[in-house]
């Protein structure tokens, strides 16, 4: 028996210990050593462990998007997709082993959100190359993987469609000279970003709601908006014919850092011993500085806007762990009851069951896996802007503007900037 117990003590530090050392990849990412960081993620794949191979393929395909490896970045994202798609169809014969030992005993599938972000950092990638059709691929790719997430469930998830994906949809069919298919997004954008500021507080982004009603009288659809339009009279966005010939420049900004998981755990009394069930929660470390400012220069003219909120991933991801805090700790119920019917068929020696029962409350341990090179929040802006070369600079919180890139814009054309302040 004490083999047993020794046994276990072993194996949840066996579990737990497999990872890389965020200190070191958050410290090169503080230091501008991007490159750094990438190749600290590459050659430490093996410290990562086989149950936690998605998370490799995460971090390396965001650390190189940070690191304006695209290419290289959906490399990684396409890998981690499959990966993704693979355990969740595999999920139910996997669990089943976890039942007498703890989640960290099976591949770590992902959240469903985390599963969603990958098609979405996957069509800013492709956005930012000028590859338009493949990041319209992804977003579908999204949509459609989220219904299949959500039919699985009897109480859907409140994420259930991406607002900020569907808005980047629409830009895509406005940049390919598809004001059409772009109204359609547009509007459904508008109407899931009803549900983001229910669930999320996230509000409506004025820029979205220039685009939908000037893409409404572009198309001669004004008549579908006109009780929208009355909602939101103060919005008075440019004018299809005043936009004619200009470029538009869409700035991406990936603010903070996306919230971790601890271990949180109930005890429950009983005469053989506390019997422990744990679960995760999400902590959230808020960004030092939210939303942001752009601004564009070349020479004379000037152009800025501020930008909106157009994913809270903090809020996503703290409600969609509530979404299944039921399903989790059902799960956690059951491999209880499952390992005191293997204790009780190990040994009827009240002592030994009650050393038992304290040792598994140190392998009683709740799942804290996390796809921790997450951003926290998602703010996008847009530019007009006449043909020619521009600066870019951000600023934020009332600090002095900082530089991010310079660009050469043509007329008509429509260029993404990305910009990170994570870290």
């Amino acid at each position: 028996m004490r083999t047993l117990l020794l046994s276990i003590i072993v194996l949840v530090i066996f579990t737990g210990c497999a990872g890389i050392n965020y200190n070191v990849l958050d410290s090169h990412m503080k230091a501008d050593q991007c490159s750094l960081a990438a190749n600290y993620v590459s050659t430490h794949e093996k410290d990562y462990g086989e149950n936690q191979r998605l998370l490799f393929l995460l971090d390396a395909a965001m650390i190189n998007m940070l690191c304006k490896n695209y290419e290289e970045s959906n490399k990684y994202f396409h890998l981690a997709e499959d990966l993704a798609e693979d355990l969740w169809t595999k999920s139910f014969t996997r669990e089943t082993a976890s039942l007498l030992v703890n989640d960290y005993t099976i591949p770590y599938a992902g959240e469903d959100f985390e599963k969603s972000l990958i098609n979405l950092f996957s069509a800013i990638n492709y956005a930012r190359n000028g590859h338009n059709d493949d990041a319209l691929v992804e977003i579908r790719r999204l949509d459609s993987n989220l219904t299949a997430i959500n039919d699985k469930y009897e109480k859907k998830n409140v994420y259930n469609e991406d607002a900020f994906a569907r808005y980047l949809s629409g830009i895509m069919y406005e940049a390919d000279n598809n004001p059409g298919d772009a109204f359609i997004d547009y509007y459904k954008a508008y109407q899931v970003f009803e549900d983001y500021k229910t669930n999320y507080g996230t509000p409506i982004p004025q820029s979205l709601l220039e685009d939908l009603f000037r893409t409404a009288n572009a198309t001669g659809r004004t008549e579908e908006v006109r009780e929208l339009h009355k909602d939101f009279s103060n919005v008075n966005g440019p004018k299809q014919k005043e936009i004619k010939g200009l470029g538009k420049l869409i700035f991406i900004h990936l603010n903070g850092k996306s919230p971790v998981k601890e271990d949180f755990k109930l005890y429950i009394p009983t005469k053989e011993g506390p019997v422990t069930i744990a679960f995760p929660k999400y902590v959230v470390k808020s960004p030092y500085c939210r939303g942001s400012k752009v601004i564009a220069e070349s020479g004379s003219h000037r152009a800025e806007a501020d930008a909106a909120l157009v994913e809270d991933i903090n809020e996503i991801a703290v409600k969609n762990l509530e979404d299944r805090k039921v399903r989790v700790i059902a799960k956690a119920l059951v491999r209880a009851a499952a390992k005191q019917v293997a204790m009780r068929k190990a040994t009827e020696d009240e002592s030994i069951l009650k050393l038992i029962n304290i040792a598994n409350s140190f392998v009683e341990t709740a799942d804290t896996r996390t796809w921790r090179t997450l951003p926290g929040e998602i703010y996008l802006t847009r530019l007009f802007l006449p043909a020619g070369k521009y600066d870019l600079y951000i600023q934020q919180c009332d600090s002095d503007k900082r530089a991010v890139e310079s660009v050469n814009m043509k007329a008509g054309e429509t260029r993404f900037v990305l910009y990170e302040s994570m870290y």
